[in-house]
């Protein structure tokens, strides 16, 4: 640890190019502003986002780059201006880094909606108003040591093993700000696609009062679905006869497949004023969706997006977590978190975007 606040050498595992692989190599972070605080990183999910932006899936890569963004660390200095946190605490690192603090939404905590767009924790120009600062090359939670906004240092429940924080902190974050915004007690809400994102939406929309659905193109995935608490399943997906069946059942679909799909199954699928909410993003070259004007205003249903959640909503969550910790810790033995060292974390990318690992949806990696 260095004793001053200037720029600080630490090592990460950098992507040198777009699709090449990752690299431990020394990096330089800029130096310390009185509101950061400097962490120590002991743990990182490995998201699919990580492997779209190694490949430039979305178009909003820059290179080299620093990958990562659901860290746990702990908090080993904190800048003169930091006022929450304090040297040993232990914090989550999630998909922004900083905002304008200004604006109505920042206020409010919810700055994934910031007016000016959030600063994304290694993301740069590439990615317009969301990478305003270059931090490709040291922003990610790839890295040994990271300098981070104490506002966008989520303090973790002490009891919370990363088991549990790592896939909450990114995936759990992204469902949670749709569930918040659509699902409350007796709402009929439908999950689409059950990967990582999928088992969070399931366990949080029952959490909320939701009448939970799984749909999924696997009939293998019922009982498992059923077990996280869906009342009931379907798979559905891909069959638009069988989606034709469920016409009108739900108040909400929270899509989680990151492709896209002809829409109008799934909206048939929505009452009368419901609202499909798309959380999977699909790749750049494959972006546009259609839907046809009449059916949307006769029947007065929406189509939303949504962002992983801002700093209040993150805090809600993981009390939330901590508090029904049987419910997020209650795994079935072939889906639970594997945790694996930095050093093979190639191999557990590949693995992730091959779908070569039936028994799990979601990694950690450990330095």
């Amino acid at each position: 640890m260095s004793d001053d606040n200037g720029p600080l050498v630490t090592e990460a595992m950098v992507c040198p190019a777009r699709g090449e692989k990752l690299v431990l190599k020394d990096i330089t972070l800029p130096a310390m502003t009185p509101t950061q605080v400097e962490v120590d990183l002991l743990y990182c999910g490995l998201c699919h986002t990580d492997i779209h932006m190694r490949d430039n899936d979305w178009g909003i890569s820059n290179y080299p780059l620093v990958l990562g963004h659901e860290g746990v660390a702990t908090v080993r200095k904190a800048g003169a201006g930091v006022t929450h946190l304090k040297i040993g605490d232990k914090v989550g690192i999630t998909w922004a880094r900083d905002s304008c603090t200004r604006c109505d939404n920042c206020l409010a905590g919810r700055e994934n909606i910031c007016d000016e767009g959030y600063q994304g924790t290694y993301l740069s120009s590439a990615a317009g108003p969301w990478g305003k600062e270059p931090y490709n090359e040291h922003g990610g939670c790839f890295s040994k040591v990271m300098r981070i906004e104490e506002r966008f240092a989520i303090k973790l429940p002490d009891n919370l093993p990363p088991e549990i924080a790592c896939p909450l902190i990114c995936g759990g974050g992204t469902v949670f700000e749709a569930i918040v915004d659509y699902v409350q007690s007796g709402t009929k809400v439908a999950i689409a696609s059950v990967g990582g994102l999928g088992t969070a939406a399931i366990r949080f929309a029952k959490l909320f009062g939701g009448q939970v659905t799984a749909l999924s193109r696997r009939e293998d995935k019922k009982q498992k679905c059923l077990d996280l608490g869906a009342r009931e399943f379907y798979a559905c997906l891909g069959n638009s006869e069988a989606m034709a069946e469920l016409s009108g059942k739900f108040d909400v679909i929270i899509d989680t497949a990151p492709v896209n799909l002809d829409l109008a199954p799934y909206m048939g699928m929505l009452k009368f004023n419901g609202t499909y909410c798309k959380v999977g993003i699909p790749s750049a070259s494959d972006m546009t969706f259609k839907y046809d004007y009449i059916p949307l205003i006769f029947t007065q249903k929406k189509i939303a997006g949504s962002i992983v959640t801002g700093t209040r909503r993150m805090n809600r969550m993981l009390e939330l977590a901590e508090d029904e910790m049987d419910t997020f810790a209650k795994d079935q033995e072939d889906w639970r978190t594997e945790i694996v060292k930095f050093d093979q974390v190639n191999e557990t990318m590949d693995k992730l975007k091959d779908e070569k690992n039936d028994k799990t949806y979601r990694y950690i990696l450990e330095w």
